[in-house]
């Protein structure tokens, strides 16, 4: 796929006038970095940062047989959800493996399914494949963009520049309204392990608030980050990725995220994750922290790469990484990695491909 093949977000022009890397994800052309990833996720930790989440995909799901739908389609507990809220759940096929991983926000007259750019099409046809009457399944991504900002500043910024109150929003929560003549939906669900607030905005609307965000908001101007910042926040945050973490292959007891399993109604994918559960998984998801170089050493510590085997120190490979980064946060060399079960212990001294490092809970950063 060339550089012309790919989707451009609404916000496309303003990235290349602002010196980004572009990259490409699910097909659409992103903003990797402005600044560098790493100086990027400081400053989302430290204060504030913007994304440009765009990318992602949007579905917006009515009729009287929506309920219906989402009940069987998620792992969540859909059917006691209230208006004016979101939902962390899992999509997955009969086998129980994770189709995705989304955010799902109910308003008074409709939900809205967010997933990753990657998987669109494919949660698309999932849905429309259930058959159930009366379900109106809408395709808003090229009509609607969409903005995250985070940080431990970012719900003071808000409330000082906007001239309605979107920080106060409780974790969770999601509020639908209008601003001048753009609707809009804000929905507190995050991705980075900070106060985070998502924006959805028809995208002819999208650059000018962009701009005052970024640029006209004097001192309380929040400077764009991209997704490779994003994705360090995200591992430091010991959040799963489609792709690395998650798969059709992967339950969400392997992957640790049975607290996003509602077995409490019938969906797809329930009975065999259920039979997982009462087993026990063959495989956990750890952090791996690794050695610091010598003090004065002139080179920085090496990150290992998705896929490398993870062993014992004598050699028996028990693993292999998901993702990997050097931590701002944590000033050192971190990664995830699938371990088997019985050899997962919290401390356990491991090889990360030729790297010597030490098995750690999740996550390895927490909000305070």
């Amino acid at each position: 796929m060339t550089e012309h093949d790919l989707s451009r977000t609404a916000l496309h022009a303003q990235h290349i006038a602002a010196g980004a890397t572009m990259g490409e994800e699910g097909g659409w052309a992103i903003p990797l970095s402005y600044r560098g990833a790493l100086e990027e996720a400081l400053e989302v930790r430290r204060r504030s940062g913007v994304f440009d989440v765009s990318h992602l995909g949007r579905i917006r799901i009515r009729g009287d047989g929506a309920l219906d739908l989402l009940e069987r389609v998620c792992t969540g507990d859909v059917g006691h959800q209230e208006d004016d809220t979101t939902l962390h759940t899992l999509l997955c096929n009969d086998r129980g493996g994770i189709l995705d991983e989304c955010f799902l926000i109910r308003l008074a007259n409709f939900w809205v399914l967010t997933c990753n750019a990657v998987n669109r099409q494919k949660l698309l046809e999932h849905l429309a494949g259930q058959k159930i009457d009366d379900v109106r399944i809408d395709d808003q991504t090229m009509m609607v963009s969409q903005l995250a900002v985070a940080g431990p500043a970012a719900e003071g910024i808000l409330d000082a520049v906007l001239p309605i109150r979107l920080g106060g929003l409780k974790d969770h929560a999601a509020k639908m309204g209008s601003l001048m003549i753009a609707n809009y939906i804000a929905a507190r669900s995050g991705y980075s392990g900070e106060w985070s607030l998502e924006v959805m905005v028809p995208g002819m609307f999208i650059a000018k608030a962009w701009r005052f965000i970024t640029l006209k908001a004097g001192q309380n101007a929040i400077r764009p980050a991209g997704m490779a910042a994003r994705d360090v926040l995200r591992i430091e945050a010991g959040l799963c990725r489609y792709g690395h973490e998650i798969n059709e292959t992967i339950d969400p007891i392997t992957a640790g995220l049975e607290r996003y399993v509602d077995f409490g109604h019938d969906f797809l994918g329930a009975e065999a994750i259920r039979k997982i559960q009462q087993k026990g998984p063959v495989q956990k998801r750890v952090g791996l922290t690794f050695e610091e170089p010598p003090a004065g050493s002139p080179s920085p510590p090496s990150i290992p790469v998705s896929g490398e085997v993870v062993c014992k120190t004598d050699g028996a490979e028990i693993g292999t990484i998901t993702s990997s980064t050097f931590s701002p946060q944590q000033d050192n060399v971190i990664a995830m990695a699938y371990v088997a079960s019985d050899l997962a212990e919290s401390g356990a001294e491991v090889l990360a491909g030729e790297h010597p490092a030490r098995i750690v809970d999740l996550p390895f950063y927490r909000r305070t």
